[in-house]
C-alpha cells in the first residue's frame, strides 16, 4: 500500500470480522474493521487501498452515500471492493454489485483462506497501480506544463529550448512507456491469477479470449473465437451450455459450467461468468466475463458423491448385520427352549401307549424349530461375511473425509472441528468405509447435541495407544447424557432422540468389537460428552 492507504473489513454477523483479519494478518496484510459510514469517509478522503465487505454488512450501507463518494474519485482512481456473499444475496448479484461499487470482485462463501488472501493481493496491487498511474500522469502533466512554458519563451531562449524540449519529450515517452508496463502488467496479472478474461458480442460470438485458454486447450486463438468454443465443448455439455446462454439474456448475468479439451488428451471442468454492458461511445451490447479451471474441485465434488454412496451402502449392510445378530440372538433362546420341550415330550410319550400321528407330528416340530435356528444363523453369517475389507490407511486423512462427509460440506454453521492427530500413529489396520461409520455416527450425534448451545466445540483426536493399537475421541460441548441412559448406551433399540431408531451406536460397537478393539463414553471435563473407540495400527 502507498502512503496513508488502509485496507478495511465491514463484516457484522458474529466474529466473521476478526477471523477475516486474523487470516490476513497471519499472511502479513494489516487490515482494519470499521463501520460503512468510515468506509465512505476514507473514499472521499482519497485514502482506501481497498474494502472487504461481507454480504450482512450490505444492509448499513447508505446506497447514496457510497455512490456519491465513488462518483468524487479522481479520473485515475477506482477503488476496488472484495464482497463476500452467497450467490444472489437478498438479489444483491453481480450487475447490482457492480452497478453499486464499480470496480467490485464477488467471492462466494464458503470462501478459503487461500482464495481470500489471493484476491485481496490482488486488489491491493490494482490500487497500488493506480496510486502508480497517479503518480506517471502528474509527471506527464508536469512534463506537458514544462513544454508548453518552453514554447512560451520561444524566442528568447531558442539555443536553450530545443535541448530542454527534447528531454521533456524524452520524458513524456518514458511516462507513456511505463503506461503501457502498467496496462501489460495488469493483463499479466489477471492471467497469472487463473482467471481467463473473454469478450463476446450479444449473439455469443466471443471476439477476444485470454491466453490461458490455448495454453489450457492447445487450441490457436482464431479457433477459439467466433464460435469456436461451442464446437470442442464436450457433446454431453453442448445443449445445457447454449440453454443457460439464451436464458442469461433476460437477466444480464451469465454463469454456466462444461468440460473442454485438454492439453494431453481428455477433458477438464471449468466455470465460466460474465456481465452485459454497452459500450461508452456506440452503445453497442457486449458481454465481458473470465473463465476458470474448476476440475480439481469437480473432481473432489465427484469423490465425496461416490464416498457418501459406498457410507449409505455400508450403513444399509450394517443394519442388516445388527439386526440379523440381534434375531439370532433373540431367536434361538425360544428355539431352543422349543426344540427341548418337543424331544422331551417324544421321550414321554414314547414309554407311554404308542401314539404315532402325535409322535411324528413332534418329530416335525423338532426338525422345523431346528431348522428356523439353521436360516437364522444362516441369515446372520451371510450379512457378516465378507463385509471387511481391511488395509493400513492414513488415520488424518481418514478423519477429516468423515468430517467432511458428517457436515454435509458446511451445514452446522458456528461449528468449526478441529482435528489432532498424534506423530506416534500415522496408519490404522483398518475397513475404510466401517471405521467412517463408526466416525459419521459420533459426529454426528455430537452435532445434533450441540444443535441449541451458545458453546459449540467439536474435537477429534487420535493416538497411538500401547501394544499397537490407536485411540480416536471425539468430543463435543452439548447437554451430555442422561445418567439413565449411560447404562443402556450401546444396546439396540436404545434412543433418546425423537423418531431414533436407536441402533447406531450398538452397530458402532459391532463395527469396533469385528476390528478388536472397544468402544466407551465419559462425561466432557465441564461439559458435553466424549466418545471412544480404539483399533488396531498394523
Amino acid at each position: 500500500m502507498i502512503g496513508l492507504d488502509r485496507l478495511l473489513i465491514l463484516a457484522t454477523q458474529g466474529r466473521a470480522a476478526g477471523v477475516i483479519r486474523a487470516q490476513l494478518a497471519a499472511a502479513g496484510i494489516p487490515a482494519h474493521i470499521e463501520e460503512s459510514d468510515a468506509i465512505v469517509a476514507e473514499i472521499r478522503a482519497g485514502t482506501l487501498a481497498a474494502a472487504i465487505i461481507a454480504d450482512e454488512g450490505l444492509i448499513s450501507f447508505d446506497h447514496t452515500a457510497i455512490r456519491s463518494a465513488l462518483a468524487l474519485q479522481p479520473s485515475w482512481s477506482d477503488h476496488p471492493f472484495l464482497l463476500l456473499t452467497r450467490k444472489n444475496f437478498r438479489g444483491f448479484g453481480i450487475s447490482r454489485a457492480t452497478e453499486l461499487f464499480g470496480n467490485v470482485t464477488i467471492l462466494e462463501r464458503p470462501l478459503s483462506t487461500d482464495a481470500l488472501i489471493s484476491a485481496t493481493r490482488s486488489a491491493l496491487r490494482a490500487r497500488a497501480r493506480q496510486r502508480a498511474a497517479e503518480a506517471d500522469l502528474l509527471a506527464r502533466q508536469q512534463a506537458e506544463d514544462k513544454v508548453r512554458a518552453l514554447a512560451t519563451t520561444l524566442e528568447a531562449r531558442e539555443l536553450t529550448r530545443t535541448g530542454e524540449l527534447r528531454s521533456a519529450l524524452e520524458e513524456q515517452a518514458q511516462t507513456q512507456s511505463k503506461l503501457r508496463d502498467s496496462e501489460e502488467l495488469y493483463r499479466l496479472t489477471i492471467e497469472l491469477s487463473g482467471q481467463i478474461p473473454w469478450v463476446s458480442n450479444a449473439q455469443g460470438r466471443l471476439l477476444a479470449i485470454g491466453e490461458g485458454l490455448v495454453a489450457r486447450t492447445g487450441m490457436p486463438h482464431a479457433a477459439l473465437r467466433g464460435y469456436g468454443l461451442l464446437a470442442i465443448l464436450h457433446p454431453d455439455d453442448r445443449e445445457t451450455a447454449l440453454s443457460v446462454w439464451y436464458a442469461a439474456a433476460d437477466s444480464a448475468e451469465y454463469e454456466s459450467t462444461f468440460r473442454l479439451p485438454a492439453v494431453g488428451g481428455g477433458y477438464r471442468w471449468y466455470r465460466s461468468r460474465g456481465a452485459r454492458s454497452l459500450l461508452a461511445d456506440r452503445g453497442v451490447p457486449r458481454w465481458y466475463g473470465t473463465m476458470e479451471d474448476i476440475d480439481d474441485h469437480k473432481t473432489a465434488e465427484m469423490r465425496l458423491d461416490q464416498m457418501q454412496q459406498e457410507l449409505v451402502e455400508a450403513s444399509r449392510l450394517s443394519a442388516m448385520g445388527a439386526m440379523a445378530s440381534i434375531l439370532a440372538h433373540e431367536l434361538n433362546q425360544p428355539l431352543t427352549a422349543i426344540t427341548g420341550y418337543v424331544r422331551g415330550s417324544r421321550r414321554m410319550l414314547e414309554t407311554a401307549a404308542p401314539i404315532a400321528p402325535v409322535i411324528d407330528a413332534l418329530v416335525a416340530a423338532d426338525h422345523s424349530a431346528v431348522r428356523a435356528g439353521e436360516i437364522v444363523r444362516r441369515a446372520r453369517d451371510l450379512i457378516h461375511g465378507g463385509s471387511a475389507a481391511r488395509r493400513l490407511e492414513p488415520v488424518a486423512a481418514l478423519i477429516r473425509e468423515a468430517v467432511a462427509l458428517a457436515t454435509d460440506g458446511g451445514r452446522w454453521p458456528g461449528i468449526y472441528p478441529r482435528i489432532d492427530v498424534d506423530d506416534t500413529v500415522a496408519d490404522i489396520y483398518v475397513d475404510r468405509v466401517q471405521i467412517q461409520q463408526v466416525l459419521i455416527n459420533l459426529i454426528r450425534n455430537a452435532l445434533e447435541a450441540m444443535a441449541n448451545t451458545h458453546c459449540r466445540n467439536l474435537s477429534l483426536v487420535a493416538y497411538g495407544l500401547p501394544g499397537a493399537f490407536c485411540e480416536i475421541t471425539v468430543s463435543d460441548t452439548g447437554h451430555g447424557i442422561a445418567p439413565e441412559m449411560a447404562a443402556e448406551l450401546f444396546n439396540p433399540f436404545n434412543s433418546s432422540k425423537p423418531g431414533g431408531q436407536g441402533i447406531g451406536l450398538s452397530i458402532s460397537r459391532s463395527i469396533v468389537e469385528a476390528h478388536g478393539g472397544h468402544i466407551w463414553a465419559r462425561p466432557g471435563e465441564h461439559c458435553g460428552t466424549v466418545f471412544g473407540f480404539t483399533v488396531p495400527n498394523s
